[in-house]
């Protein structure tokens, strides 16, 4: 390959069937390039399909598809910076039908959830999701013909959506399209670093910032739906995120570092840098603690000793994040987007709690009272700091951009509750766990009328993993009927601060609630039911 006369401005050696580009005269040092085998589009199957497809997308939005790509850009771009707008723009202004079929469909579907934040749009009907969803279900498959990074926008972008119906989100085939995506972005050499390619600057900033995108959709798929990841440590060579890879997404001149009033673009890059390192956290949760052979472990004392270097790192992690991503912030007449950044920490440490509570209640049990009242005390301050943040979100946290894992995560809180319940060492803290329990469960329903997460949250804590144990659990799904209720928890917690200490003597011996535990299954994806009995009842998963 490194002998063949390759063009000096484009890189590109051309053949009549194909043409080769060379991205890189010595991969890793060694004397051969680094090249790409290129066909034209015109050779892909159904290659005449993609411009009625395309035509087809525009109308369904017409005349209002300008106006949705300046929501696309005010709402999403910024916390999710996986195109280059000045490149995107130049295809677009040029024609519509210049830009990709799926990946136009994708930015206007995932623009139309904030259709009535533009002051003309909120005076027309939007156009009809369902069919501009269904045109891009048909385009995608053709766009892998010939593949982009346009191609991985646009399965990104759909995936971040709102699925159509958010009590039924269709896992399985979001799972689908995942795998595609990572299968397609390898296949364009996403898992390379590619700093020091042949490529136009914004190429290697967009291919950067794709990349980790990819490896976020791996790893927080795999903890949503209790998968296996895909992509290895050992295949992964893209380097870290700085400032610099996000240079083609300016939209102003850079601004002082001591400039207090950072632009919406600069914070949304804090933003994503701050996520692919918290990822990287997970991902060595996952690797840890619940890969099919670290899942057979349950050595507390052991499984606590492994945890440590993550519980620092969380830490470090948290303690990093700048001013300008609290969730104190308030922007003028702009939605703020930080709450999936600090709900998605929660979520990583519920993770790696959740597998260390598990292991408190199975052979072997864990006879260190220490270790035991640590752990315990942990997931108490982290329960109640979840709950407390998922309690004093805003309407403006709430309609802006969520990442997709958010639903899962706002059920995971409550089955992580639940957990905490069942494994309880003593009456009082079995008490304050039902309570806390039931005022979640009450504000998720409240909130969630406006809050598509939250709706998916309630429907799975009350319709799978709670319905059937209320009960054993002593859990009220109902709004209560006497009006003799006590405080509010969520704002009890607030005013007091509760050390595990204060719930009383433990009760080592009671089995009640580690027999009501072995009937049920802790998986990524949460609690569900064994088939079997529990104390001669019958109990169906």
């Amino acid at each position: 390959m490194k002998y063949r006369p390759y063009d000096n401005s484009t890189h590109e050696f051309c053949l009549e069937t194909h043409a080769i580009r060379r991205v890189l005269d010595k991969d890793d040092g060694q004397e051969y390039p680094l090249t790409f085998h290129m066909a034209a589009d015109e050779k892909a199957l159904e290659a005449d399909v993609d411009l009625g497809q395309v035509t087809a997308i525009e109308n369904c939005v017409t005349p209002h598809g300008p106006t949705l790509l300046d929501l696309f850009w005010r709402h999403v771009q910024p916390c999710y910076p996986i195109l280059s707008k000045d490149v995107f723009m130049q295809l677009y202004k040029r024609s519509f039908k210049c830009v990709p079929a799926a990946l136009l469909g994708a930015i206007y579907l995932s623009a139309l959830r904030w259709w009535g934040y533009d002051a003309e749009l909120s005076l027309y009907p939007p156009p009809n999701a369902a069919t501009l969803r269904k045109l891009i279900y048909k385009s995608l498959p053709i766009c892998y013909h010939r593949p982009k990074l346009s191609s991985i926008q646009a399965t990104l972008l759909l995936l971040q959506c709102q699925p159509e119906d958010p009590l039924n989100p269709g896992h399985t085939f979001q799972w689908g399209l995942t795998c595609q995506a990572l299968a397609i972005g390898q296949c364009l050499g996403l898992h390379l670093d590619a700093s020091s390619w042949s490529i136009p600057p914004w190429e290697r900033n967009v291919r950067k910032r794709l990349s980790w995108a990819l490896y976020m959709q791996d790893r927080w798929t795999a903890l949503a739906y209790g998968r296996p990841v895909h992509i290895h440590d050992d295949d992964w060579t893209t380097e870290d995120l700085t400032e610099a890879d996000f240079t083609d997404n300016e939209d102003t001149p850079p601004l002082n570092q001591g400039d207090k009033h950072r632009s919406f673009v600069f914070t949304g890059m804090l933003q994503y840098i701050h996520m692919v390192q918290l990822t990287k956290t997970l991902s060595s949760v996952l690797s840890t603690f619940y890969t099919a052979r670290a899942s057979r472990g349950q050595d507390t004392i052991l499984l606590y000793q492994r945890a440590q270097p993550l519980f620092e790192a969380l830490g470090q992690w948290s303690n990093s994040i700048p001013p300008e991503l609290q969730m104190g912030i308030t922007y003028q007449r702009k939605l703020c987007f930080h709450g999936y950044l600090h709900f998605s920490y929660y979520g990583v440490m519920i993770t790696l709690l959740r597998r260390l509570i598990r292991s408190t209640v199975l052979p072997p049990r864990c006879v260190d009272d220490q270790v035991l009242a640590d752990i315990r005390q942990l997931a108490l301050q982290t329960a109640q700091g979840a709950i407390s943040f998922v309690t004093n979100l805003r309407p403006d946290h709430l309609e802006a951009f969520w990442y997709f894992t958010s639903p899962y995560l706002f059920s995971l809180l409550g089955s992580f509750t639940t957990l905490l319940l069942v494994t309880s060492l003593s009456s009082q803290e079995r008490s304050f766990w039902q309570e806390t329990l039931n005022s979640y469960l009450w504000t998720l329903r409240v909130m969630s009328k406006s809050s598509g997460p939250m709706q998916y949250a309630v429907n799975r804590l009350e319709g799978a993993i709670l319905r059937g144990l209320e009960h054993s659990l002593a859990v009220n799904l109902n709004e209560p009927i006497d009006d003799n209720t006590g405080p509010d928890v969520a704002s009890f917690q607030m005013a007091q601060t509760y050390e595990f200490t204060d719930f009383g003597d433990w009760d080592l011996a009671a089995d009640g609630a580690y027999d009501l535990l072995s009937g049920m299954i802790l998986s990524p994806e949460g609690l569900t039911m064994r088939s079997g009995t529990i104390d001669g009842r019958d109990i169906v998963n």
